[in-house]
């Protein structure tokens, strides 16, 4: 875990923030894996989308290796929501 970029970083600590919930919704429910599955890609798909928001106010604010790693992330995100 040392020897990742901050990029990286973001990108799997969104990912375990989504499968988390995601896990979370379906034990509460306790639903089956189809609606597990349904609950991650929302979670992905709304987490996908923040992260493009926070990405273009990182980049205005001249923050642009924490904009790229965002926008990567987004993307990442994104991808997986489908």
């Amino acid at each position: 875990m040392k020897n990742l970029k901050p990029f990286q970083k973001l990108i799997l600590i969104h990912v375990a923030i989504a499968f988390l919930i995601a896990v979370y919704y379906s034990v509460t429910q306790k639903t089956d894996a189809g609606e597990f599955a349904l609950a991650f890609g929302v979670m992905c798909l709304l987490g996908g989308i923040l992260d493009l928001f926070i990405s273009v106010f990182l980049f205005i604010a001249s923050s642009r290796e924490w904009g790229k790693g965002f926008l990567l992330s987004g993307g990442v995100l994104l991808l997986l929501s489908g």
